[in-house]
């Protein structure tokens, strides 16, 4: 069963078929070879995705959009120009801190790719940087989006984890800011060796003009956060808040928003939303067959045969989700490992909260390692160039993001400070 169930899907996701039909056909041809009623598809499936939490994500993801048409993306590009424009490489700089502001508000890295290389891409590009800089620099920031809070692919493993989603919330930002800060780094090393100048530095009067500008934008991290641990509102409900809140801003005090343009939204958000349920009632399908055969409890034998280091152990799994992560996006692949290894930490004694954050760290970085790099696919877009002009630009940058990834899977303390802090 197993053999022909991963022939077909592996087969499936070689010729191009999408992830969500590769599992689905998988574990049709399983079921089929062992005389299994094919009627359980459904059954699961819709098991899978009959969860009250689940539906933070269409909100989560109607809020982000809506924000990202809504001008709430410009105003926050704004201000990271005011704060960090006249450092060395100060456009390169401001994508970077104005994909930490939107990461806060979308959830998703290629919604914060798209919203902040859309805006500062452009401008880069009228000051003489090297559009393959620009391209490779917005990809790789845009990952900060599913690390600061919300974030989509923490939701998702908090259902499968049976976790707190607050917890993965808060432990996400430390990891989130300590990236993009190196990011910076990073920035400011080529854009110096390259030459790329600073822009003209303004004053507090500028600043305060632009923080005012992007206050109600600013404000939307905190009133999700702020009502969870507060208790005014579940992490479900808060993506309800986030929507009507930004659709509130940006239709009548932005007054960016017409009813032509909600349409339009609507048609996106539904059309996510449809794409990201139908990977997760087919990795639900998908996990339950493999847990049916013992697959997760064999994984966890051969593995700690291999070291009951937790570190070294560690450290293979991030190889893993570093090779994984150039196949496949963060989403369908932490619905599919989750459950698998989730058995294998929990053995060690590693925090189930701390090691979901990592997971979601390290496969992230997979949006902007090719084959599959839908931060890259983004970026070039909006540059014009071929994915493949991207690729020598964004090398600096991805070995950036490794480091660091691989350096905080060995600070649980700092991953964990702001939850064990709110506890």
């Amino acid at each position: 069963m197993l053999a022909v169930l991963l022939s077909i899907f592996i087969g499936t996701i070689a010729i191009g078929v999408p992830i969500a039909v590769a599992l689905i056909l998988g574990v049709a041809g399983g079921l089929y070879v062992s005389d299994i009623p094919l009627l359980l598809i459904g059954q699961k499936m819709y098991t899978g995705i009959d969860s009250y939490t689940l539906l933070a994500i269409p909100f989560f993801i109607l809020a982000g959009t809506i924000m990202q048409h809504g001008g709430m993306g410009k105003r926050l590009v704004r201000l990271a120009s005011v704060m960090v424009g006249h450092i060395s490489g100060g456009l390169g700089m401001v994508s970077v801190v104005a994909s930490m502001f939107f990461g806060a508000l979308t959830g998703s890295a290629p919604a914060t790719t798209a919203a902040v290389g859309g805006i500062t891409i452009p401008e880069m590009t009228k000051r003489n940087y090297d559009p393959r800089f620009s391209g490779a620099l917005c990809a790789s920031s845009g990952i900060l989006g599913v690390l600061i809070p919300p974030s989509i692919p923490l939701v998702l493993y908090g259902v499968v984890a049976n976790v707190s989603i607050i917890d993965l919330f808060m432990g996400g930002i430390m990891p989130g800011i300590i990236l993009g800060l190196l990011l910076m780094v990073t920035t400011y090393v080529i854009s110096k060796k390259r030459g790329y100048r600073a822009e003209q530095k303004e004053g507090i009067k500028e600043f305060w003009a632009a923080l005012k500008d992007s206050f109600l934008a600013l404000l939307v991290p905190f009133i999700i956060l702020g009502g969870i641990y507060g208790g005014i509102f579940t992490p479900t409900e808060s993506g309800v808040v986030a929507s009507v809140y930004a659709l509130m801003i940006g239709m009548f005090w932005y007054k960016e928003i017409n009813f032509k343009k909600l349409l339009a939204i609507a048609y996106d958000v539904a059309e996510n939303t449809a794409t990201i349920m139908l990977v997760v009632g087919a990795a639900t399908l998908f996990g339950w067959i493999l847990t049916n055969q013992g697959v997760p409890q064999k994984i966890t034998q051969q593995i700690l045969t291999l070291s009951d280091n937790p570190i070294i152990i560690l450290f293979v799994l991030n190889i893993i989700f570093l090779v994984v992560g150039m196949f496949m996006n963060q989403g369908p692949a932490i619905l599919i490992l989750a459950p698998i290894l989730i058995p294998v930490i929990s053995k060690l004694g590693i925090d189930v909260t701390f090691y979901g954050v990592i997971m979601t760290m390290v496969l992230s970085i997979g949006q902007v390692t090719p084959p599959v790099s839908l931060n890259l696919f983004v970026a070039s877009r909006i540059t014009g160039l071929k994915l493949e002009e991207l690729v020598p630009d964004v090398i600096p940058f991805l070995l950036t993001l490794i480091a660091g990834a691989l350096a905080l899977t060995y600070m649980p303390d700092v991953v964990m400070f702001i939850p064990n802090l709110m506890k």
